[in-house]
């Protein structure tokens, strides 16, 4: 018997206007089932603004990670939804990469170029598996913008003259660099070691330093291979949207009681299907714990990032800058912004600094609010498209300086550096709302975690942290959620 299907379609979007993204998937629908292999083709359109693909200098691209869940009607319980990596079809202009755990895909520019992209009857192929042939279907299909970081080499640290847990070699105050996924001897004072300027500096020290030494195994991300990193921190529809997916036990556990909580737009005063509202969407979502971070990531078929992975998004290969941000230099504009339209998909700053780094920070950030602000804001009020003025990486990745604190996974304490970069498998606890992956660092309650730390600064912190080498709260056991801590995640290329 022919299925009878109830279709939605769900983005996840990037900020809108100058040089953001606004993600957009539609038309969705199934078509061509196979009731002998127990297929479908999801079919469905999907655009974005300001796309590009170059083979020269970054030699990168950006991409949408595109994951699909679905539920049996009348079960309240959203699945994912396995993709096979025969049976896809890539638009003219396009080229579709399957994951080999069959989570999800991405999907890219073929060739090189620039500017908006609009992709019109993309497939992808859906084994229902043991979901019966003749079953009332609802299905959505998500996206998620991510910027592709090529293998290669990169320097830790810049040269500090006031260094904060800066990476160094040996304790040379000289950058090291990464030449490979190889074990590495943490501490001591070999040029040949990784230092960490003897933890000076640290909120909380490192459990390496000029005379104790440690091992950070073969294991660990260290950014010279290849892997898919966000464009943009999680936003707050983002985060919504994962909520309105889960049971009611795991979304409770996952949603802090942000009524009332002036910078942050979340609220559980929806109706059924989308309980949990975002008001303003395109903000980076902040008061995320360790545990939502982790949870997110299984969801989706992330993993978490490394510290190492963060200063390879944000320097490239690049020699590094003594006291650079993520755009490539220590110029920061250090004025209070004016707000536009403020909360709105097209919410701007209208006096950017020109000629300077723009970044959210403590000096910088508008006296009407503490932030966060929508994820791209920075890049899109700049003036111009610079580095500099837009806050960009070298590899086009935003924010990853200033607005809200990164969590990343840390090279100071053992349950970090025994991190295995597995990613997630699309599946959460039912009732609690935890990750399930195996050989992440560890998290216990609704909040702490051990293992991880915070790098890239925040709305409210001063530029000292916002540096791309500092390591202030690198190593950390976080205790709660805080106003100024989100999350970005990466996926290993294959």
């Amino acid at each position: 018997m022919k299925s009878i299907i109830t279709l939605v379609c769900l983005f996840m979007a990037g900020s809108m206007g100058l040089l953001a993204n606004n993600i957009q998937v539609s038309n969705v629908t199934l078509t061509g089932q196979n009731t002998t292999a127990n297929t479908y083709q999801v079919q469905f359109d999907i655009s974005w603004e300001n796309s590009w693909r170059t083979s020269t200098f970054e030699s990168n691209y950006d991409a949408a990670w595109i994951f699909i869940k679905f539920r049996e009607d009348p079960d309240t319980e959203w699945q994912r939804a396995l993709i096979s990596n025969l049976g896809f079809v890539a638009p003219a202009g396009a080229t579709i990469d399957v994951s080999s755990d069959a989570v999800g895909a991405f999907i890219h520019r073929s060739a090189d170029g620039i500017g908006n992209v609009n992709f019109t009857g993309v497939e992808l192929q859906w084994n229902y598996g043991s979901v019966p042939d003749d079953a009332v279907i609802e299905i959505c299909v998500l996206a998620i913008e991510m910027v592709y970081i090529p293998q290669g080499p990169f320097s830790l640290g810049d040269d500090s003259p006031n260094p904060v847990g800066n990476f160094e070699a040996g304790t040379s105050t000289n950058p090291f660099v990464i030449t490979s996924e190889n074990a590495i001897t943490l501490g001591g004072n070999n040029i040949a070691n990784l230092g960490n300027n003897n933890a000076f500096g640290m909120g909380m020290a490192d459990d390496y330093n000029d005379v104790t030494t440690q091992t950070l195994p073969a294991s660990y991300p260290k950014g010279f291979n290849e892997f898919y990193i966000q464009k943009y921190e999680i936003s707050q529809g983002q985060y919504a949207a994962f909520l309105n997916k889960l049971s009611s036990p795991a979304a409770v556990n996952r949603f802090p009681d942000f009524n009332g909580v002036t910078n942050h737009t979340i609220s559980d005063a929806g109706a059924p299907p989308e309980v949990y509202v975002a008001s303003a969407p395109d903000r980076a979502c902040n008061y995320l714990s360790w545990a939502d971070v982790a949870a997110y990531a299984d969801w989706s078929g992330l993993r978490p990032m490394t510290e190492l992975e963060y200063e390879k998004a944000c320097r490239g290969p690049r020699t590094p800058a003594v006291d650079e941000g993520a755009w490539g230099n220590a110029n920061a504009f250090n004025s209070p912004y004016t707000v536009s339209n403020s909360g709105m998909p097209n919410e701007l700053f209208t006096n950017m600094g020109t000629g300077t780094g723009n970044v959210i920070y403590g000096t910088t950030r508008p006296v009407i609010s503490n932030g966060p602000w929508r994820c791209g804001i920075i890049a899109a009020s700049a003036v111009t498209p610079s580095r500099q003025e837009s806050g960009g990486s070298y590899y086009g990745v935003m924010e990853m300086s200033g607005n809200i604190w990164e969590i990343t996974v840390t090279t100071g304490a053992p349950q970090g550096r025994n991190f295995t970069p597995n990613h997630g498998n699309g599946i959460i606890g039912t009732s609690t709302g935890n990750s399930t992956v195996s050989g992440w660092p560890t998290y216990s309650g609704g909040s702490s975690g051990v293992g991880i730390g915070l790098r890239g600064g925040g709305y409210s912190n001063p530029l000292s942290d916002i540096r791309v080498s500092s390591r202030r709260l690198a190593t950390l056991t976080i205790a709660s959620r805080f106003s100024d801590v989100g999350g970005r995640l990466v996926r290993s290329s294959f």
